[in-house]
């Protein structure tokens, strides 16, 4: 079977790196609620994407294919994933149109007052913890992209 140049390696590594880059943000907030830039907007990582495709096929080097997918894709997953789970504030989708954050469960800005290092502590651990299916279904997404990240050797050690 013929692999695709859109994912070929490093493009899994990629994407799991890039899994976290819209939370580089924390490292310079003060608050939990405070950390969501426009590194936490899809229109930010579209433009990246763009800028990478073209200079990819500008300096035709083929390995910047799946570096940038796998960065576009690492990071859209985050922010469906934070979308999911917001807790505190939410994503705006439709920036710089909108400053509307959207979320699926209400949030709670007020609780997210509290410098990033202290998000494992009390009481926002026990804010974080108060409702159970967000967590789970974080839980879950964890669970379901190890399988994904290791299914071909699953189905080798199934087939031996």
């Amino acid at each position: 079977m013929k692999q695709s140049s859109w994912t070929i390696s490093p493009f899994m590594l990629v994407l799991l790196i890039a899994s976290i880059l819209p939370d580089v943000d924390g490292l310079m907030s003060e608050t939990v609620a405070g950390h969501h830039s426009i590194l936490h907007t899809p229109i930010c990582w579209i433009v990246i994407f763009g800028l990478m495709v073209f200079v990819g096929r500008i300096i035709q080097n083929e390995k910047i294919k799946p570096i940038s997918l796998g960065i576009f894709l690492g990071t859209q997953l985050h922010l469906i994933t934070d979308w999911i789970t917001a807790r505190t504030v939410g994503i705006k989708w439709l920036y710089p149109f909108s400053d509307k954050d959207y979320f699926l469960y209400q949030i709670q800005p007020e609780e997210g007052q509290v410098p990033i290092w202290e998000m494992i502590q009390n009481p926002y651990f026990s804010f974080y913890m108060d409702n159970g299916l967000l967590f789970w279904i974080e839980i879950g997404i964890i669970i379901f992209s190890v399988f994904l990240l290791f299914k071909n050797d699953f189905n080798n050690l199934i087939n031996e």
